[in-house]
């Protein structure tokens, strides 16, 4: 079902190409087929019944990479992710979808399901593809320099409260999303740390679920319903201040992608509505209240550099925020890189999808980094941090970690509590060297210096270890 309010947006594109000179794909291809402006007038002649479902018609619309560079550049407020969300649906309803991704769309729908897959691949990694330094990749990525699964999903570890000690300032419910609670525990408990710190109360519901972006925005809108109804169950309370992401893509998912799916359904989107008013990313709310922070200088000078991630700069429309979080630090020295908006070229499965053009867009934005020579990539997106972590492989390139990482790495001890957060999570308040020891994260192609130290930056080798100073350090008692 194609929405009959975006169809109407297919007559308003003036084909003056203002879209191509933003578009991802058509800068590395230079291919009408591969640009904004072609995919629109495919999409026009399937609706107008002058071109037929095909292979080649899908693989046209899912080389999109959905960054939204083109609406934001269409001089006639053409809504093209919107309609390229729509053919999808049209696509996979006509051609269906193959295994592997039925599969995963099953398991989105099953945290049990999600967290068994993560066991397994855990006990994979663990077990056989690091130990053996196997040279296979997925997508453009080797399989080693994927970050390990955590141990313990997140949200079980941090259980359903985090309060702060002393006088509570806010009250917020944290949306982990699945990178978080499966892989990047690291975030979680540095999102949680800050947020404390600032006197936030932090509600970590047990029963939230996958935001259902591969889902809906592979064309399974329908699919992806019953997630969405779950999280729209769980996150609608009226006694919280915000609704906390870490995630670009889920923020983009619950602020705009669902209310914009159940509206091109013709569904009630009142509830879906009133969540996304209260969504913000948790740069937003730290930003706001930097002055609340105490922070330590390290004494020496880091530079970053600071990537955009498409769903957090144009879909939430935050890019000041993570800056001057940064600027914030004494000790960090930010350095923009050229065209720091444009996709990684991760796009989700895009980069599993269409490897070529993926690469050619990762190189890309390879290539502005590495003019920076930045030490420490920050950014707010698990998906961008997979890309470029992965992408950037070779000797003398930097970290790539969340903004709020670098932050809660420098709060001053007597400014947080000390212990443990409500599910056991260790909070270090001293500099501890890792003398020998072995990282449950980190990589034997990258192994833990001996003379690495956490938080207080010290003797810290550059590039060794991206979980230096990381809550979920196992070598921090």
């Amino acid at each position: 079902m194609f929405a009959t309010h975006i169809r109407e947006d297919l007559y308003h594109c003036l084909k003056c190409a203002m879209c191509q000179a933003v578009c991802p794909t058509y800068l590395v291809t230079r291919m009408e087929r591969y640009a904004p402006r072609g995919r629109v007038q495919m999409v026009r002649k399937y609706l107008e019944g002058d071109l037929g479902v095909s292979p080649g018609l899908r693989e046209a619309l899912t080389s999109c990479m959905l960054c939204e560079s083109c609406a934001g550049a269409c001089p006639s407020g053409v809504r093209l992710n919107r309609v390229f969300e729509n053919m999808r649906m049209e696509l996979h309803e006509n051609l269906g979808e193959s295994l592997p991704k039925r599969a995963l769309f099953h398991a989105l729908k099953h945290p049990l399901l999600m967290r068994l897959g993560a066991k397994v691949g855990r006990m994979g990694q663990k077990g056989f593809l690091i130990p053996l330094n196997v040279s296979w990749k997925l997508g453009n990525i080797p399989v080693t320099r994927f970050q390990t699964f955590n141990s313990v999903p997140f949200r079980k570890t941090a259980g359903p409260l985090a309060s702060p000690q002393g006088t509570r300032t806010g009250r917020v419910i944290y949306f982990t999303g699945c990178a978080t609670d499966l892989v990047n525990e690291d975030v979680g408990a540095a999102v949680i740390k800050v947020l404390n710190t600032m006197g936030v109360e932090v509600i970590v519901p047990q029963d939230q679920v996958c935001c259902s972006v591969p889902v809906f925005l592979s064309g399974a809108r329908r699919e992806a319903l019953a997630n969405v109804h779950k999280n729209l169950a769980v996150l609608d309370q009226s006694d919280v201040d915000a609704i906390v992401v870490d995630c670009a893509t889920c923020g983009g998912a619950l602020k705009t992608g669902i209310p914009h799916l159940l509206e091109d359904l013709g569904l009630d989107t009142e509830k879906a509505l009133r969540v996304a008013a209260k969504v913000r990313d948790v740069t937003e709310i730290v930003a706001e209240r930097l002055a609340d922070l105490e922070l330590r200088d390290m004494k020496q000078t880091t530079t970053v550099t600071y990537h955009d991630p498409c769903h957090l700069s144009r879909t939430m429309r935050i890019s000041r925020q993570p800056r001057d979080i940064l600027r914030a630090m004494q000790d960090v020295r930010l350095v923009e890189m050229t065209a720091s908006d444009q996709c990684c070229g991760g796009a989700g499965a895009f980069q599993f999808e269409h490897p070529e053009i993926s690469a050619e867009v990762t190189a890309l934005k390879k290539s502005r980094i590495r003019d920076t020579h930045a030490q420490v990539v920050a950014t707010g997106c698990p998906g961008c941090r997979l890309t470029l972590a992965g992408n950037l492989n070779e000797s003398g390139d930097p970290i790539v970690v969340h903004t709020v990482q670098l932050l809660a790495e420098r709060l001053i001890p007597s400014r947080f509590p000390k212990g443990k957060i409500s599910g056991g999570n260790p909070l270090s308040e001293n500099a501890i060297p890792l003398e020998g020891t072995s990282c449950k994260k980190f990589l034997p192609t990258n192994p833990v210096p001996k003379t690495l130290r956490t938080l207080d930056g010290s003797d810290r080798a550059d590039g060794s270890c991206e979980l230096a100073g990381a809550l979920s350090c196992p070598a921090v008692p």
